[in-house]
This record gives C-alpha cells, structure tokens and sequence, in this order.
C-alpha cells in the first residue's frame, strides 16, 4: 500500500474533509491519529473509520494543548510523517457588523491554530529530513463570497502560510501543500445556504480523499504546492 508504516496526523478529523482523508490514508496502510475539541465526534469517527485510527482530545487554539499532541505521537511512534492541517470553523455575517469575538474565533482557529499545528510539525519533520503538510484551505482563499470575512481572511492567510512553510521547509525534505476546495457537503455549511450550494454542485469527499493522496505519494523531490478542486458546475472567476 502507498502509506505503509507512515504516521499521519489529522486536525478537525472527526467530521467531514478530515475524516474522509483521514480514511482514505488508512486505506493506503497508513497510522492515523486524528484531533478535535469534542469527544463524541472523535469517537463516532473512530467507530466508523475502524480501531485502528487513535483519538486525541485538542483545542488547537491553545498552544500547550497542541505541544502534548506532540509530545505523545512522539513518545508513542517516534515520528511524523504527515500532517493534514484541517481544522477550520466559519461565521457568517457582515463584515462591518462583526463583532472582534467572533472574528477572533474564526481566525484563532483556522488560521493561528493551523500555525501552530504546522509550525510543531515541521519541527520534527525537520529533524527527520522528511514529511508532508497539507493545509486545508478554501476557494474562498482566492475568490470570496459575501458575508465571510473572517472565513475569507483566514483561508488568503492559509495561502501565504503554505508558501511560508513550504519555503523554510524545502531544503531539509519537507514538502508543505495547500488543497483549496470548492463547495463540500460538510457541517461548516449553514442550513440557508445549502439550496445555493445544491445549484452549484458539491464535490465529494472521496474525491478529496483521492486528491490528498496523489499529493502525498508524489516522489520524495515533488511537491504539488497547492490544488484547486470544485465541481465543474460551481462559479469560481466572478462568484458571488
């Protein structure tokens, strides 16, 4: 299989994009540690995705919390081989309505927690002259929509990030990738917007699994920095 003996880390990966990629690596041979705030998710995932998968209790928005992630892959597998960067959380208003706590969530999560998740990656994957990220990012990274402003803000950061990352890791074997996705049936859709999305076309979660895998089974030399996937019915120049 193509990830045999690898160690992966998932972020958000008790629902949605997270856990669809989290199986799509176990199906590859792969040792999967998924994270997230609620238990139950993790656990409902966990039964889904078969035994296999460990769970891990984090809020990646508090530092010491991500460290002890960390540490205990470390202390229990001695290594990290991949990180899917995934976490990631919306608000949907106005901008010149926004409160600053409700921007400051968003961006805590999907854009300061997604730091220090790469960044305590990258640490060991330097060390080991090798390993891959793949941020989680959004087409509303490249072309927003209305009423997101942090979600928008955040995922033009995840850009900038991934080139960040992937530049200070290229000369010790660490590749760093962003997948940017179009419309996905997850829970960060608000009930009001499904309609429009249906219209638009969804693309789906195995698809995306597909899509992380050919990423991370690229030669040791490759990287693919970053990948647009949308359905072909979905608006992207000019969206609105």
């Amino acid at each position: 299989m193509l990830l045999d003996t690898k160690i992966a880390l998932v972020t958000g990966g008790g629902t949605g994009i997270g856990k669809a990629i989290a199986g799509a690596m176990l199906a590859e041979g792969a040792n999967v540690i998924i994270i997230g705030r609620t238990e139950s998710k993790l656990l409902q995932a966990q039964a889904e995705l078969g035994s296999g998968v460990e769970i891990m209790v984090c809020d990646i928005t508090i530092e010491s919390q991500v460290t002890k992630v960390y540490e205990t892959i470390m202390s229990n597998h001695g290594k990290l081989d991949i990180l899917i960067n995934n976490a990631g959380t919306s608000f949907k208003e106005k901008a010149y309505e926004l409160s600053y706590e409700s921007w400051k969530k968003v961006i805590d999560v999907n854009l300061n927690g997604a730091f220090l998740c790469a960044r305590d990656a990258m640490k060991i994957m330097v060390s080991q002259k090798s390993g891959r990220i793949i941020n989680i990012g959004s087409i509303s990274g490249q072309m927003g929509r209305p009423l997101n402003a942090p979600y928008t803000s955040s995922k033009f950061g995840i850009e900038g990030l991934t080139r960040a990352f992937a530049l200070d890791g290229r000369d010790h074997g660490v590749a760093v990738s962003v997948i940017h996705p179009g419309n996905v049936a997850t829970d960060i859709i608000s009930k009001d917007e499904i309609p429009k999305r249906e219209k638009e076309g969804f693309v789906l979660l195995e698809d995306l699994g597909k899509l992380a895998i050919t990423m991370l089974t690229m030669s040791p030399n490759v990287n693919i920095l970053g990948s647009v996937i949308l359905p072909i019915t979905q608006p992207y120049l000019g969206r609105g």
